[in-house]
Protein backbone atom coordinates (compact mmCIF):
# COMPACT_ATOMS: atom_id res chain seq x y z
CA UNK A 1 0.00 0.00 0.00
CA UNK A 2 1.18 3.69 -0.43
CA UNK A 3 2.03 5.42 2.50
CA UNK A 4 0.11 8.48 2.84
CA UNK A 5 2.24 11.13 1.63
CA UNK A 6 1.02 15.19 1.42
CA UNK A 7 0.74 16.07 -2.42
CA UNK A 8 3.19 18.29 -2.94
CA UNK A 9 5.19 15.84 -1.76
CA UNK A 10 3.97 13.31 -3.57
CA UNK A 11 4.56 14.89 -6.48
CA UNK A 12 8.21 16.06 -6.34
CA UNK A 13 8.89 11.90 -5.44
CA UNK A 14 6.99 11.39 -9.17
CA UNK A 15 8.86 14.22 -10.77
CA UNK A 16 12.33 13.47 -9.59
CA UNK A 17 11.46 9.71 -10.57
CA UNK A 18 10.86 10.74 -14.49
CA UNK A 19 13.58 12.67 -14.45
CA UNK A 20 15.98 10.30 -13.14
CA UNK A 21 14.69 7.93 -15.59
CA UNK A 22 16.34 9.52 -18.39
CA UNK A 23 19.52 10.36 -16.49
CA UNK A 24 20.01 6.87 -16.04
CA UNK A 25 19.10 5.89 -19.41
CA UNK A 26 16.06 3.80 -17.76
CA UNK A 27 18.14 1.96 -15.09
CA UNK A 28 17.01 1.58 -11.54
CA UNK A 29 13.09 1.75 -10.73
CA UNK A 30 12.40 3.27 -6.97
CA UNK A 31 9.80 0.98 -5.86
CA UNK A 32 8.19 3.30 -3.66
CA UNK A 33 7.86 6.34 -5.83
CA UNK A 34 6.81 3.99 -8.53
CA UNK A 35 3.36 3.44 -6.33
CA UNK A 36 3.00 7.08 -6.11
CA UNK A 37 2.62 7.41 -9.35
CA UNK A 38 0.52 4.56 -9.51
CA UNK A 39 -1.23 5.93 -6.58
CA UNK A 40 -1.78 9.76 -8.62
CA UNK A 41 -3.07 7.97 -11.50
CA UNK A 42 -5.65 6.07 -9.48
CA UNK A 43 -6.98 8.83 -7.14
CA UNK A 44 -7.48 11.19 -10.61
CA UNK A 45 -9.45 8.15 -12.31
CA UNK A 46 -12.01 7.75 -8.70
CA UNK A 47 -12.02 11.71 -7.98
CA UNK A 48 -12.40 12.75 -12.08
CA UNK A 49 -14.21 9.86 -13.30
CA UNK A 50 -11.37 9.02 -16.12
CA UNK A 51 -7.90 9.91 -16.01
CA UNK A 52 -7.04 12.97 -18.13
CA UNK A 53 -3.80 12.09 -20.77
CA UNK A 54 -1.49 14.57 -20.19
CA UNK A 55 1.86 14.29 -21.96
CA UNK A 56 0.55 13.00 -25.44
CA UNK A 57 -2.31 13.47 -28.40
CA UNK A 58 -4.82 10.92 -28.70
CA UNK A 59 -3.28 8.52 -31.24
CA UNK A 60 -0.06 8.83 -28.95
CA UNK A 61 -2.14 7.38 -26.22
CA UNK A 62 -3.85 4.52 -27.93
CA UNK A 63 -0.41 3.35 -29.56
CA UNK A 64 0.19 3.30 -25.72
CA UNK A 65 -2.23 1.75 -25.12
CA UNK A 66 -2.37 -1.74 -27.46
CA UNK A 67 1.36 -1.65 -26.93
CA UNK A 68 0.85 -2.03 -22.97
CA UNK A 69 -1.70 -4.87 -24.43
CA UNK A 70 0.97 -6.65 -26.01
CA UNK A 71 3.25 -6.61 -24.08
CA UNK A 72 1.88 -8.00 -20.84
CA UNK A 73 -1.27 -9.71 -22.22
CA UNK A 74 -4.09 -10.87 -19.95
CA UNK A 75 -3.79 -14.31 -18.87
CA UNK A 76 -5.50 -16.60 -16.49
CA UNK A 77 -3.55 -15.49 -13.79
CA UNK A 78 -3.75 -11.57 -13.51
CA UNK A 79 -4.85 -8.87 -16.31
CA UNK A 80 -3.14 -6.75 -18.78
CA UNK A 81 -0.90 -4.08 -18.70
CA UNK A 82 -3.08 -1.89 -19.56
CA UNK A 83 -5.36 -3.21 -16.41
CA UNK A 84 -2.03 -2.84 -14.47
CA UNK A 85 -2.30 0.91 -15.30
CA UNK A 86 0.95 1.26 -17.15
CA UNK A 87 -0.43 3.56 -20.07
CA UNK A 88 -1.39 6.33 -17.10
CA UNK A 89 2.07 5.25 -15.38
CA UNK A 90 3.62 6.14 -18.55
CA UNK A 91 2.24 9.65 -18.96
CA UNK A 92 2.34 10.21 -15.18
CA UNK A 93 6.36 10.29 -15.89
CA UNK A 94 6.42 11.20 -19.08
CA UNK A 95 4.42 14.57 -17.94
CA UNK A 96 6.71 15.51 -15.55
CA UNK A 97 10.36 15.03 -18.17
CA UNK A 98 10.76 16.51 -21.61
CA UNK A 99 13.02 14.34 -22.75
CA UNK A 100 11.16 11.49 -21.70
CA UNK A 101 7.83 12.92 -23.45
CA UNK A 102 10.08 13.07 -26.65
CA UNK A 103 11.12 9.66 -26.82
CA UNK A 104 7.95 8.62 -27.03
CA UNK A 105 6.46 11.13 -29.35
CA UNK A 106 9.66 10.08 -31.79
CA UNK A 107 9.03 6.63 -31.14
CA UNK A 108 5.64 6.17 -31.56
CA UNK A 109 6.12 8.84 -34.84
CA UNK A 110 8.49 6.20 -36.25
CA UNK A 111 6.22 3.40 -35.50
CA UNK A 112 3.55 5.76 -37.43
CA UNK A 113 5.58 6.30 -40.13
CA UNK A 114 7.08 2.32 -40.25
CA UNK A 115 3.68 0.80 -40.37
CA UNK A 116 2.27 3.56 -43.16
CA UNK A 117 5.36 2.90 -45.53
CA UNK A 118 4.14 -1.09 -45.02
CA UNK A 119 0.57 -1.27 -44.68
CA UNK A 120 -0.93 2.10 -45.69
CA UNK A 121 -2.17 2.59 -42.11
CA UNK A 122 -0.80 3.97 -38.57
CA UNK A 123 0.27 1.26 -36.44
CA UNK A 124 -3.02 1.39 -34.03
CA UNK A 125 -5.10 0.96 -37.08
CA UNK A 126 -3.72 -2.42 -38.09
CA UNK A 127 -4.66 -5.58 -37.77
CA UNK A 128 -3.26 -8.04 -35.22
CA UNK A 129 -1.38 -9.95 -36.93
CA UNK A 130 0.43 -6.65 -38.28
CA UNK A 131 1.26 -5.38 -35.32
CA UNK A 132 2.62 -8.46 -33.63
CA UNK A 133 4.81 -9.29 -36.91
CA UNK A 134 6.06 -6.05 -36.85
CA UNK A 135 6.92 -6.22 -32.94
CA UNK A 136 8.20 -9.80 -33.59
CA UNK A 137 10.54 -8.02 -36.44
CA UNK A 138 11.90 -5.24 -34.11
CA UNK A 139 12.73 -8.29 -31.36
CA UNK A 140 15.02 -10.50 -34.31
CA UNK A 141 16.63 -8.01 -35.62
CA UNK A 142 17.51 -6.10 -32.01
CA UNK A 143 19.06 -9.30 -31.39
CA UNK A 144 21.08 -9.75 -34.23
CA UNK A 145 22.29 -6.28 -33.67
CA UNK A 146 23.38 -6.80 -30.78
CA UNK A 147 25.30 -10.19 -31.79
CA UNK A 148 26.96 -8.55 -34.49
CA UNK A 149 27.81 -5.47 -31.81
CA UNK A 150 29.79 -8.34 -29.32
CA UNK A 151 31.33 -10.02 -32.15
CA UNK A 152 32.35 -6.86 -33.52
CA UNK A 153 33.78 -5.54 -29.71
CA UNK A 154 35.85 -9.20 -29.57
CA UNK A 155 37.34 -8.35 -33.39
CA UNK A 156 38.12 -5.08 -32.22
CA UNK A 157 40.03 -6.20 -29.43
CA UNK A 158 42.13 -8.96 -31.14
CA UNK A 159 45.33 -7.86 -31.69
CA UNK A 160 46.22 -9.55 -35.03
CA UNK A 161 43.32 -7.07 -36.58
CA UNK A 162 44.16 -3.59 -34.48
CA UNK A 163 44.32 -0.74 -36.93
CA UNK A 164 41.82 -2.68 -39.23
CA UNK A 165 38.95 -1.86 -36.76
CA UNK A 166 37.41 0.79 -38.89
CA UNK A 167 36.96 -1.57 -41.70
CA UNK A 168 33.67 -3.71 -41.96
CA UNK A 169 30.99 -5.36 -44.66
CA UNK A 170 28.11 -4.79 -41.70
CA UNK A 171 26.07 -2.41 -41.86
CA UNK A 172 23.32 -0.80 -38.80
CA UNK A 173 20.05 -1.76 -39.29
CA UNK A 174 17.46 0.58 -40.70
CA UNK A 175 15.19 -0.57 -37.88
CA UNK A 176 17.74 1.08 -34.79
CA UNK A 177 15.43 3.78 -34.14
CA UNK A 178 12.01 1.71 -33.39
CA UNK A 179 14.27 -1.17 -31.58
CA UNK A 180 15.66 1.07 -29.28
CA UNK A 181 11.96 2.68 -28.67
CA UNK A 182 10.91 -0.56 -27.99
CA UNK A 183 12.93 -1.56 -25.74
CA UNK A 184 12.46 1.61 -23.61
CA UNK A 185 8.03 0.89 -23.69
CA UNK A 186 8.69 -2.54 -23.30
CA UNK A 187 11.16 -1.86 -20.19
CA UNK A 188 8.26 1.18 -18.83
CA UNK A 189 5.38 -1.42 -19.54
CA UNK A 190 6.86 -4.34 -17.34
CA UNK A 191 8.03 -1.82 -14.48
CA UNK A 192 4.83 -0.33 -14.35
CA UNK A 193 2.67 -4.25 -14.45
CA UNK A 194 5.34 -5.42 -11.32
CA UNK A 195 4.75 -2.55 -9.27
CA UNK A 196 0.66 -2.09 -9.50
CA UNK A 197 -1.55 -4.10 -7.29
CA UNK A 198 -2.15 -6.39 -10.32
CA UNK A 199 1.39 -7.06 -10.84
CA UNK A 200 2.47 -7.68 -7.03
CA UNK A 201 -0.47 -10.12 -6.72
CA UNK A 202 1.22 -11.65 -10.25
CA UNK A 203 4.13 -12.14 -8.39
CA UNK A 204 2.81 -13.96 -5.57
CA UNK A 205 3.78 -11.59 -3.06
CA UNK A 206 3.83 -12.77 0.55
CA UNK A 207 4.49 -9.89 2.65
CA UNK A 208 6.31 -6.49 3.06
CA UNK A 209 10.60 -6.44 2.94
CA UNK A 210 12.74 -3.53 3.33
CA UNK A 211 14.11 -2.25 -0.62
CA UNK A 212 15.20 1.75 -1.36
CA UNK A 213 15.47 0.20 -5.00
CA UNK A 214 13.01 -1.59 -7.05
CA UNK A 215 14.49 -3.79 -10.05
CA UNK A 216 12.35 -6.01 -11.60
CA UNK A 217 14.18 -9.81 -11.72
CA UNK A 218 15.03 -11.17 -14.66
CA UNK A 219 12.98 -13.79 -14.57
CA UNK A 220 9.62 -11.98 -14.55
CA UNK A 221 10.81 -9.72 -17.87
CA UNK A 222 11.42 -12.92 -19.37
CA UNK A 223 7.92 -13.97 -18.55
CA UNK A 224 6.18 -10.97 -19.28
CA UNK A 225 7.86 -10.86 -23.13
CA UNK A 226 6.87 -14.58 -23.26
CA UNK A 227 3.42 -13.85 -22.46
CA UNK A 228 3.36 -10.74 -24.66
CA UNK A 229 5.76 -9.73 -28.47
Amino acid sequence: MTPLVPLESRREIIRRLALGLTAAGGGILDLEAAQHVHHEASAEKKNAGAYKVKAFTPNEYKTIQRLAAIIVPADEVSGSAVDAGAPEFIDTLASQNPRLAQIFHGGLAWFDTEMLRRHDKPFVDCPEAEQTAFLDLLIKTGEEERARQAEQLVYERAEQYRGFNQYTVDRASDHGPGIRFFDWIRRMTVDAFYTSVIGVKDLNYLGNKGASKYVVPQECIDYALKRGA
